[in-house]
């Protein structure tokens, strides 16, 4: 403690893991910020619920109270149906300097900028997840409208980013990821991929933020 950024995390309520994608600041609190589905159990999971780094997957389904680095504190619920207008996939949990830094661990890229920008087709990024650790890829379409399966059934999203990569960019586990361009700006927030894992699929991070009214806790 505090734990890094990219790794390991989850909901005390399911035996799962994804990745702590940023701390993120609003007023004098500190969140971790990932996805709804890693967080919030896709719409299920309890305000105030703990959040532990590493998440249960990764301790065998085994619960250690020495592991909780904060509490649910917020959610945007994912509308599942494929005439839907999602934006986002994403939850916060309330957290402390203490229990969670800003910067990916030493193989990683540091940590992110706090200004985020907008996304463009062309743009290469990076992020850094659980399961991929550090990947790159370029972002090959914007605004794009996509049917997400989940275990509560198929959401559509709007609006969403598109990336790709010669090489997986995302496997299971990598779900909360900052995305950030080659100088670390923070452009999206990762939740899906295909099944080869060399197309990603992120919200706009700008969306994220507005939602939570927060800014990224970085440099």
């Amino acid at each position: 403690r505090p734990v890094p950024i990219g790794i390991s995390t989850g909901n005390e309520g399911e035996c799962s893991a994804g990745t702590i994608g940023a701390r993120v600041k609003k007023g004098a609190d500190v969140y971790a910020l990932s996805n709804n589905h890693v967080y919030a159990l896709e719409n299920n999971a309890t305000i105030g619920s703990n959040v532990l780094q590493p998440g249960l997957y990764d301790t065998g389904c085994a619960y250690n109270a020495d592991n909780i680095i904060g509490t649910l504190a917020d959610f945007e619920p994912i509308v599942f149906s494929t005439e839907a207008f999602n934006k986002i996939d994403a939850a916060i949990a309330l957290s402390s300097t203490d229990l969670l830094g800003n910067s990916t661990p030493p193989d990683g890229y540091g940590a992110p900028k706090s200004a985020a920008i907008t996304e463009e087709v062309g743009l290469s990024v990076q992020k850094y997840g659980r399961t991929t650790k550090l990947t790159k890829g370029t972002i090959v379409g914007i605004n794009a409208t996509i049917n997400i399966g989940y275990d509560s059934g198929v959401a559509r999203f709007v609006d969403q980013i598109i990336i790709n990569s010669g090489k997986p960019f995302v496997k299971a586990g990598d779900s909360g990821s900052l995305i950030v361009t080659d100088d670390h700006s923070p452009v999206g927030l990762l939740f899906a991929g295909n099944s080869s894992g060399r197309y990603g699929i992120a919200n706009p991070i700008r969306h994220v933020l507005e939602r939570f009214s927060a800014t990224v806790d970085g440099k």
